[in-house]
């Protein structure tokens, strides 16, 4: 039938019904041979004649071609990892190599001839106390309110004019070795350094960290609030005195403090400086006033069973005359630094006489006997709390008691006002 042969005409007389599938099995007869080859190309005719040149002509151009390595562009380069400052019971590990070679210099100096070292420390407040120093002493790691050994303070001595006994704006920090007094140096820095970073000093400076949060292994909050020595603001002087040491220094580290003010006759336990801005008073005014005034609030200023604390007038010794004190070689550093205590004294007070001459030629001669010079007044305590609960009382008020005076004097001054300090 017509429908028949031109069906089956279709299905085996079309060309591309019939060549197709021969195609595909060549092809896949080429990629059989391909896969049994191990994927190679055909080696050419130069290389079957000769295969001997053919291979000396690829190793050398295999040599010939540079490589160049590729830049890693998709990870960045490494930061070095940052020196942190552990703290141990044996000292500071993790210091750099300089400072960890000063500090075993120290140590092999120490084991063989131990020595008191000071640090002296400038333009620092005049009201700091011991425990401001020693809250920067180095702490463990691992036992809370545990201080280490190394870098310990022995005592705290305030720098004072030794004719007013005003205090002269440093501190010595004596320590019982070397080691000591760097360990200690370095981690007050490295405090300073972190609470200069982290305090706001304006109102464009960032938030204060807040409790918690660790620097370098270190709380930055608390660092802050026990930092009290010096402002933020300014740079931190600590120094090492190096030896030998002045005659001067010689004594205060024998002493443990002037030998004028701590060997004195009839030292108190816990003492505190007096001086009145105005009309000068006499000591036994002074004491009327104390007594009246701690009589009527039902308070023992002395700590014990005397209402009044002890007064004593500070008088310098100015029999000293140590030649060329005047000279300007005498002026120089070298020359302060070997000075003796008595010497320091007379020019301590040489310079007060001198002020006070020149404040005299502008009063009058009433004025100046009333006036001038300045008295000093030290007071005696039997305990510290006394001493503070004083100072914090009498500090700029005006040295007068309803009872004791009328509040103005004779010739119609004003009454003075009490400056007082811990001594």
């Amino acid at each position: 039938m017509l429908t028949g042969r031109s069906r089956g005409t279709g299905r085996k007389g079309s060309p591309w019904r019939t060549t197709a599938p021969k195609e595909r099995s060549g092809a896949g007869k080429g990629r059989k041979n391909e896969a049994q080859n191990g994927g190679r190309q055909k080696p050419s005719l130069m290389e079957q004649l000769f295969p001997e040149e053919t291979r000396r002509y690829e190793e050398a151009r295999r040599h010939a071609a540079r490589e160049i390595p590729r830049l890693p562009l998709d990870t960045p380069p490494s930061a070095p990892e940052r020196e942190e400052m552990t703290l141990s019971p044996h000292g500071l590990d993790g210091l750099p190599r300089a400072s960890r070679r000063l500090q075993e210099k120290f140590r092999h100096d120490d084991a063989i001839s131990p020595e008191i070292t000071v640090l002296v420390m400038r333009n620092a407040s005049p009201n700091l106390v011991e425990e401001d120093f020693r809250r920067l002493i180095p702490r463990g790691r691992h036992m809370e309110g545990w201080t280490l050994e190394q870098g310990d303070i022995l005592k705290v001595i305030a720098g004072r004019n030794l004719a007013t006994l005003a205090h002269a704006g440093y501190y010595y920090l004596l320590f019982s070795s070397r080691l000591s007094a760097f360990i200690y140096q370095g981690h007050a820095t490295r405090i300073f350094r972190l609470v200069s970073a982290h305090t706001p000093t304006s109102l464009a400076s960032p938030i204060p960290p807040p409790p918690g949060y660790m620097v370098d292994g270190m709380d930055a909050n608390a660092a802050i609030e026990s930092f009290a020595l010096i402002p933020a603001s300014q740079n931190l002087e600590l120094r090492q005195l190096n030896s030998p040491l002045s005659p001067m220094m010689e004594s205060l580290v024998k002493h443990r403090g002037y030998p004028s003010i701590v060997k004195r006759e009839g030292k108190s336990p816990y003492e505190a400086r007096l001086v009145l801005d105005g009309p000068q008073l006499s000591a036994n005014t002074v004491r009327h006033v104390l007594h009246t005034s701690g009589k009527d609030m039902a308070v023992a200023w002395s700590g014990g069973q005397e209402i009044a604390p002890k007064i004593s007038k500070w008088v310098p010794r100015a029999n000293v005359n140590p030649a060329d004190r005047d000279s300007p070689q005498a002026t120089t550093l070298a020359a302060a630094n070997a000075r003796t205590e008595e010497e320091q004294m007379q020019r301590d007070y040489d310079r007060l006489q001198s002020s006070d001459f020149a404040a005299s030629k502008q009063s009058s001669g009433s004025e100046m006997a009333r006036r001038t010079p300045r008295l000093v007044y030290i007071l005696g305590f039997k305990t510290e709390a006394s001493l503070r609960s004083f100072i914090a009382f009498w500090h700029r008020r005006e040295m007068t008691w309803r009872g004791a005076d009328s509040g103005k004097d004779v010739e119609g001054d004003l009454p003075p006002v009490a400056n007082v300090e811990m001594l």
